[in-house]
């Protein structure tokens, strides 16, 4: 799945698995970061902000070359709560299941 997004994305975008980065490495990326948050949730870093959740998968897909004209649809009023109750819940499978 990364390297497809990483395919059709219209900026190079890089990503990065927290398994792999220290504590330390983590803040050099952004000050919030700990592993404990990386866990989580997905975490997209742009210009400094950090965006966690839903709010990152939103500004991702705005960089991928077919979601970008559809991306418009994930602003409007209610969605991003519908949004981040569809994170949660797969957060709570996806703990259920490990």
């Amino acid at each position: 799945m990364a390297q497809s997004l990483k395919k059709n994305s219209v900026k190079p975008i890089e990503i990065l698995s927290f398994h792999t980065l220290s504590e330390l490495d983590l803040k050099k990326i952004h000050n919030q970061l700990t592993i404990e948050i990386c866990k989580g949730e997905v975490q997209w870093i742009q210009n400094g902000n950090r965006y966690p959740g839903f709010f990152g998968v939103r500004v991702l897909l705005w960089n991928i070359k077919f979601f970008r004209y559809f991306v418009w649809i994930l602003y409007l009023p209610l969605v991003p709560f519908l949004g981040m109750f569809a994170l949660y819940v797969l957060k709570k499978i996806r703990i259920r299941l490990s």
